[in-house]
């Protein structure tokens, strides 16, 4: 078996409930990021998120590829996915997320990468897509990040809005993450196959 492990740190000017609520918020899958074109739960509960994806490959677009991808909260600060994907390779991404300071966090993303059998040819293909998507991700996700902590210092509460009075809408204390999973209208499509929970 060939492991291919490679890791990224990274900084944004957001709070760890902005960060965490953008790894949880399973709806813009398909909205902001280009290569998912398909995002379905599957099961989730307070800890674990499984979703079955559709995404475009970053290197060779042209091509598509279903994956499995369970995601746990493995700690207040640390977010673990394991994911089977293109020709059934599993990966492993741990994401550790540090608030060193308020309204800022350093984040170092993780990936390893478990090649069996003949997908060790892969290697190479493997190696040179990481850091592409691993690149292609973060700006993606950059915007939502920074805007999502803005609104939340503005007083910005899911399915509420902002405070009604303009002189409310300036809060200093800490910002919570919410419990998950997050809170979502039940028609969303990332809803369509969560129809059953392993306690059925």
């Amino acid at each position: 078996m060939n492991v291919i492990e490679q890791t990224f740190t990274r900084e944004v000017d957001a709070g760890r409930a902005a960060v965490l609520w953008n790894y949880w918020d399973h709806e813009h899958l398909v909205v902001v990021h280009k290569n998912y074109t398909d995002a379905r739960i599957i099961y989730e509960n307070d800890t674990i998120a499984a979703l079955l994806l559709t995404f475009r490959l970053p290197v060779f677009s042209f091509l598509k590829s279903q994956s499995l991808n369970v995601m746990i909260q493995h700690g207040p600060n640390v977010l673990k996915a394991v994911n089977t994907g293109l020709f059934g390779v599993p990966v492993l991404t741990t994401v550790r997320i540090t608030e060193d300071r308020p309204d800022h966090c350093h984040i170092v993303i993780n990936y390893r990468v478990f090649l069996l059998g003949w997908r060790a040819l892969l290697t190479p293909l493997i190696r040179r897509m990481i850091p592409v998507w691993n690149e292609r991700v973060w700006q993606e996700d950059l915007p939502l990040k920074v805007r999502r902590q803005k609104m939340l210092r503005l007083g910005f509460r899911d399915f509420y809005g902002l405070p009604e009075r303009v002189a409310d809408r300036a809060f200093t204390g800490e910002i919570p993450f919410e419990k998950l999973p997050l809170s979502r209208l039940k028609e969303v499509n990332v809803n369509a196959l969560k129809k059953f929970t392993f306690d059925d």
